[in-house]
């Protein structure tokens, strides 16, 4: 089995930086009570993100721009959430 080290150039610490992001995205968005479509469409999306980071040739700038637009759409979706979005929001 292969023995696997941080690599040298700090790319330990920003993978380490996005998988605590990717977690704490998944958190949000199963607190979320969305409806089926778009619970499902934000579920395929995320999986996308985690499966774009695990891919050879991957690059964290890529992961990170990915990453944000989930959470953009993700921030979106809890908006529109009752019981979730700014009470401002909520004539």
């Amino acid at each position: 089995m292969p023995e696997f080290a941080p690599s040298p150039d700090g790319a330990g610490a920003a993978a380490r930086s996005l998988a605590v992001r990717l977690a704490d995205a998944r958190q949000r968005m199963a607190a979320l009570d969305l409806p089926g479509p778009l619970a499902a469409r934000l579920h395929r999306q995320f999986i996308a993100v985690c499966d774009s980071v695990k891919t050879a040739g991957a690059d964290e700038q890529t992961a990170e721009r990915r990453l944000a637009a989930f959470l953009a759409k993700l921030e979106q979706a809890s908006a529109r959430t009752p019981g979730h979005g700014n009470a401002n929001d909520n004539p």
